[in-house]
């Protein structure tokens, strides 16, 4: 179908793009029944609209821009200031619940791959970026979707049914504390509360107040992200060509690996650049919002309204087994409900979801360990994606 934008119209297609992802983080940030649906959905659908109604392309040279160079930029920019020696010491005890939950994730991948590839192509491919997903975030799914290429129709199908998934299974872990079931088993005792802090009078509300960005800020921030790129560019690239060994390429040649490595590497050979950047954090989530933006513009509504059944059971099945696999491992090991809720919470949707559910029930003492592990879960999910991707189109 022609658009009436034209696919060499850049001009018009970025200003929509970029438009559409101020748009839809204002709406999110001003608007409650945005929020629950999250601006990424909003982001998504949006792009689905436009061009199905033909007025944007389903193609452009300047969707590629996106894919080649912006996405690239998101994992430094959300990495740089990570020192990963940092975060066990910080987080304590609780890093072992988040590992369970990320566990319960992987086999909820397999178990969720290999009920349902029969019904829907190309599952193995689209796997491996949920897997990253509900261990990390959005930045894992952008990045292991660039490895595995699955169909874009697919892509935004799973990104719609998961928008609709997360909802539910946030409530439903949400209203735990208060289930008589739930606390039959995990009773609140006094190891729980002073674990959780729920006795600590002070509020930390520090996570939602604006922070001071300059024009130098961004302007460091970039740079090293373009640095950093450039060099998971070449790295990547030298060891992808002919000649070397397998196993070499199927480590130092992937660019979004090396990325991740570079990234992470950064602020332990750089403490103190790394500690003085700011607004990279923010740099980074907007160029999310528009690739949210330009992974819709591909889709059919036809084919994703055919493909997000199966995928709403897709991704269901995934965290239903996150949260069998959380808290019943979580019961053996003798962890308490407070840091459970917040593993499975952290693991499918976030570091941010885990502070702000945290603040809300006054679990004052997990709040930076969330923050933390959450991070945490952007370094591994793209390492963890890759690998099932490798062992899903292995064994089917």
């Amino acid at each position: 179908m022609n658009s009436l934008i034209s696919p060499d119209d850049h001009w018009a297609i970025w200003t929509f793009l970029v438009g559409m992802a101020a748009l839809s983080l204002y709406l999110e940030q001003k608007y409650k029944f945005v929020k629950k649906i999250t601006g990424a959905a909003l982001a998504i659908c949006a792009g689905i609209l436009v061009s199905n109604i033909g007025l944007l392309p389903t193609e452009s040279p300047s969707y590629d821009i996106v894919w080649d160079y912006i996405v690239p930029l998101v994992i430094p920019l959300l990495l740089m200031k990570t020192d990963v020696r940092l975060i066990f010491k910080e987080t304590g005890r609780f890093a072992g619940a988040f590992h369970l939950s990320a566990l319960g994730t992987i086999i909820g991948s397999i178990i969720a791959v290999a009920a349902l590839h029969t019904f829907i192509g190309n599952l193995e491919l689209i796997g491996p970026a949920m897997t990253a997903s509900y261990i990390g975030g959005s930045i894992n799914f952008v990045s292991v979707v660039a490895m595995f290429h699955p169909p874009k129709d697919l892509v935004n199908a799973t990104l719609v049914a998961d928008s609709g998934v997360m909802i539910i299974y946030f409530l439903f872990l949400i209203t735990l504390p208060g289930i008589a079931l739930a606390r039959h088993y995990f009773p609140v005792t006094q190891k729980s509360i002073e674990i959780a802090g729920t006795n600590n009078t002070e509020v930390n509300e520090d996570y939602w107040k604006p922070k001071p960005i300059g024009l130098v800020d961004i302007g460091k921030s970039l740079a090293i992200a373009f640095v950093i790129s450039l060099l998971s560019v070449k790295i990547s690239g030298f060891f992808n060509g002919e000649g070397m060994p397998v196993a070499i390429k199927m480590i130092l040649g992937q660019q979004y690996l090396v990325l991740t490595t570079i990234s992470i590497l950064f602020p332990i050979f750089f403490p103190k650049v790394a500690k003085d950047l700011a607004g990279n954090e923010e740099l980074g989530t907007f160029f999310i919002f528009i690739f949210f933006v330009m992974i819709g513009l591909p889709a059919s509504i036809s084919k994703v309204l055919l493909d997000a059944p199966i995928m709403i059971l897709f991704c269901a099945i995934i965290l239903a087994i996150n949260f069998l696999v959380t808290f019943i491992l979580g019961k053996i090991f003798k962890y308490e409900l407070e840091e459970l809720i917040l593993a499975a919470i952290i693991t499918s949707g976030g570091p941010m979801s885990g502070v702000a559910v945290a603040i809300s029930k006054n679990w004052h003492n997990l709040i930076f360990p969330s923050l933390m592990l959450g991070v945490w879960g952007y370094v591994i999910g793209n390492y963890l994606g890759y690998l099932m991707g490798i062992f899903l189109q292995a064994i089917l």
